[in-house]
């Protein structure tokens, strides 16, 4: 299947360059620049993002669904264990077969047009990608084959035996690695019962209680048109866009759209995990349930964090951490803005003779920031920073694409693109510190580590 895609970007590229070449596509006689985003709804409820982009002959399609780990959950066995890993093996089975074509004919019709295809599952979303040409041969194919796939997926019980098994060898390896093991605990502990605990990748108990009639179950609940959003960008205009939109939303039913995810409650006090690891390195992971999308403080958060430890070298952390001190190689902190509060995470990895001195360096640092803020001159050349890399996030169809799905799942207006460099400017430093202050809190942070003679505790 990997050399299969691999071909397929193969043959797009071939196709297009060729193209070029003998002047079939005459690129200066296109736009130079991608027009304004459109929304609308189908007649069966799917939400719609639209953009031109036609300075090469390609469309991109992008369905994303609320279908994430997060709605795992709401799925147990007979024997009451919650179905973790669900939305991971749907997702990843939705290419493997339908009535009457097999995974192999699927990928051999999408290769024999050079179209690119994919798939993902995360916490909040799962994603179906089509890549084509738009020319019609290529468009119309791709079309007729993704619709074919999406009204008629049929999860063969081979392929989940396949992938259940891969999944299964891939927990081990997780237990192998001390970033993804401390990260699946870091997870656990700070959303506890909330659906975001769930683990996207499942644990051994869930994945061998998983039937593939819950796979259809999940599939037919989830991967409906009200609990869709379609993001198309390229090489059409939008009329065609509208008739494709339809197209696709007519091969699922309408369903209801997933309810929303409650709020995280936020920790009130400090948990602290210490796992025994045999590594050359601790890693540490701290952070605490932060920010949902179109949070009020969202920009301040941002720029103070990027200031923080979110710039790589000329963040306050490394220069701190591993320059001054040379506690660590690599540090840095994200905000992670989800449906529900995402973390607010701090990484980093550190010699075990270090560990605790890292720690506490830290947190020294980020009760200084939260107590003083930044400088005027931290604040200055981080606004420069953003705003100045931020045309690079638009500069593909494929940046486009996964742009507006952002824009539509997560119901941000459709000028969040345009405004977005204006809000950063506006960013004062009073309002860093009142967001910091408020919203911060050192003390009430998860702290995960894992390590060589750590003397481990419980999760």
């Amino acid at each position: 299947m990997m050399l299969v895609k691999k071909i397929n970007l193969l043959l797009i590229f071939v196709l297009t360059v060729s193209f070029v070449i003998t002047g079939t596509v005459q690129a200066q006689s296109k736009t130079d620049r991608a027009g304004k985003i459109t929304r609308w709804y189908t007649q069966n409820g799917m939400q719609v993002l639209y953009q031109k982009a036609d300075t090469l002959p390609m469309i991109d399609f992008r369905l994303i669904f609320d279908a994430g780990a997060a709605r795992d959950s709401s799925y147990k066995s007979a024997q009451d264990v919650i179905l973790a890993g669900l939305a991971k093996l749907t997702n990843s089975l939705v290419f493997e077969g339908t009535r009457d074509l097999s995974a192999d004919q699927i990928a051999e019709q999408f290769a024999t047009l050079g179209i690119d295809y994919g798939n993902g599952s995360y916490r909040d979303m799962a994603l179906i990608n089509i890549r084509t040409l738009s020319y019609a041969k290529q468009r119309d194919g791709a079309l007729k084959l993704l619709t074919k796939v999406l009204a008629n997926a049929s999860f063969p019980q081979e392929a989940l035996e396949r992938e259940r098994a891969r999944m299964l060898v891939d927990l081990d390896y997780i237990e192998q690695t001390p970033a993804k093991k401390a990260s699946r605990v870091f997870y656990e502990m700070l959303y506890k019962n909330h659906p975001y605990g769930t683990p996207p990748g499942g644990n051994k108990e869930s994945l061998k209680a998983i039937k593939r009639s819950d796979l259809t179950k999940y599939y037919q609940q989830y991967y409906v048109a009200e609990n869709a959003v379609l993001a198309m960008v390229g090489d059409l205009d939008e009329q065609q866009a509208r008739d494709y939109a339809e197209l696709i939303s007519q091969a699922i039913p309408a369903g209801k759209k997933a309810p929303h995810l409650p709020s995280v409650p936020q920790l009130s006090s400090g948990q602290e995990v210490r796992i025994n690891h045999a590594s050359t390195q601790t890693t540490v992971l701290m952070g605490q349930p932060e920010i949902k999308r179109g949070d009020k403080d969202y920009y301040a958060l941002y720029v103070g964090n990027h200031i923080l430890g979110g710039s790589g070298f000329s963040s306050r952390l490394m220069k701190e951490v591993r320059v001054k001190r040379g506690l660590t190689y690599s540090i840095g902190s994200y905000l992670i803005p989800m449906h529900a509060e995402g973390p607010y995470q701090f990484s980093f990895t550190t010699k075990k003779s270090s560990t605790q001195e890292a720690i506490d360096l830290v947190r020294a640092n980020i009760k200084q920031f939260i107590a003083r803020g930044p400088t005027a001159e931290e604040l200055e050349n981080a606004r420069l920073n953003i705003t100045g890399s931020f045309p690079l996030k638009q500069a593909s169809n494929k940046d486009i694409v996964e742009n507006l799905a952002v824009i539509g799942f997560y119901d941000l207006p459709l000028d969040y693109l345009d405004k977005y460099n204006a809000h950063i400017e506006a960013v004062t430093l009073e309002q860093i510190k009142s967001a910091f202050k408020r919203r911060v809190h050192p003390d009430k942070m998860v702290t995960i580590i894992v390590g060589p003679d750590v003397e481990k505790t419980k999760p």
